[in-house]
């Protein structure tokens, strides 16, 4: 069906030894011991615990004192190291602190600074005018309770004088009454 063609791999690269069949574990073994290393005869020693240990606290103390010493210089250098910072990586410059109070304080202008001193003598107005608004308010509160009082009287006057308008009048008698007549005392029954 299909045309004659040449072969995929030429007579020549065949090898007998390519189909025989072989035990491919022995094969791995034996490149095993080819790939070791002879075991060295002089071992090293292991540190004792107490280097290890010392070792391990000089590595500390050297990281701290690394430590310490950058903090100290960004300390002193603050100013250059912020600015460098922004210079090298701008998307890093939220991380840097916000200027020192003395640049902010040197930065302040005369015109902004009377500004202020503005501002200070109108919030002392305003706290002199609340104090009064307080006093007067107490006169005030005092003066309604007054008021109250007298509304209250006044009420009870009017409340008088109309009973007594709608009380009817006391009948009057035509005859003026007799006099009683003057009896001897008499003996009670014993």
């Amino acid at each position: 069906m299909y045309p004659a063609s040449t072969p995929l791999v030429p007579d020549d690269q065949f090898r007998g030894r390519d189909f025989a069949p072989r035990d491919l574990d022995a094969e791995r073994d034996l490149n095993d011991q080819r790939r070791r290393r002879p075991q060295r005869q002089n071992t090293m020693k292991r540190p004792s615990i107490a280097n290890r240990m010392l070792r391990s606290v000089g590595r500390f103390f050297a990281a701290v004192l690394i430590g310490v010493g950058l903090t100290l210089a960004g300390q002193s250098y603050s100013e250059q190291l912020n600015d460098m910072i922004t210079d090298w990586a701008p998307s890093l410059a939220w991380l840097v602190p916000a200027q020192s109070p003395k640049k902010t304080e040197a930065a302040i202008s005369s015109e902004v600074a009377q500004q202020i001193k503005l501002i200070a003598v109108d919030l002392a107005i305003v706290r002199r005018n609340i104090g009064q608004l307080a006093a007067n308010q107490d006169q005030f509160a005092a003066k309604q309770e007054q008021m109250n009082q007298n509304i209250a009287m006044l009420q009870q006057v009017e409340q008088d004088v109309r009973q007594q308008v709608l009380a009817p009048p006391a009948p009057k008698a035509a005859h003026p009454p007799a006099p009683p007549a003057h009896n001897p005392p008499q003996a009670s029954p014993r």
